[in-house]
């Protein structure tokens, strides 16, 4: 046996050791089950149409707002308050998957709509160009004719 063997079996059986004891004195909690259902909740708002989803960089606070469902949701820190016409709720996200995947559906809807935006902007400048052109193009052909 060489060292590189011991070296690497060692520590892959203390890490072994590790995630089952880990396991043992510090079990996963179970999810909450409004947790579970604010979960939803924004993952159907942020896939809806009508939905307005907003972020602000330097608070790192994401927005999703329903006219249609008269719903609001701020998400900051993992809190996430849900306010609708009639009733607030704050609710604490403790799974981390749950947590990033809104995180990151807000974000990824976000970075659409702002590529979209983008491209109108990129067609907009190149209609205008287009236009100059051919209105420079359209004057030197009447400056030739007079």
């Amino acid at each position: 046996m060489n060292n590189k063997q011991i070296v690497g079996y060692i520590p892959k059986l203390l890490f072994k050791i590790y995630l089952y004891l880990k396991d043992k004195f510090d079990p996963p909690k179970p999810i909450i089950e409004e947790e579970i259902i604010c979960y939803e909740i924004c993952k159907k708002l942020i896939s809806l149409k009508d939905s307005k989803l907003t972020t602000a960089p330097l608070s790192s606070k994401r927005y999703i707002k329903n006219d249609e469902h008269r719903m609001f949701i701020v998400i900051e820190n993992r809190m996430v308050t849900l306010i609708n016409h009639i009733y607030s709720y704050n609710v604490y996200f403790e799974n981390d998957n749950n947590y990033y995947e809104i995180i990151n559906l807000i974000d990824s809807e976000v970075e659409r709509k702002r590529l979209e935006l983008e491209e109108e902007i990129q067609s907009n400048i190149k209609h205008s160009l287009k236009n100059i052109l051919n209105n420079l193009s359209d004057q030197s052909i009447n400056d030739l004719i007079y």
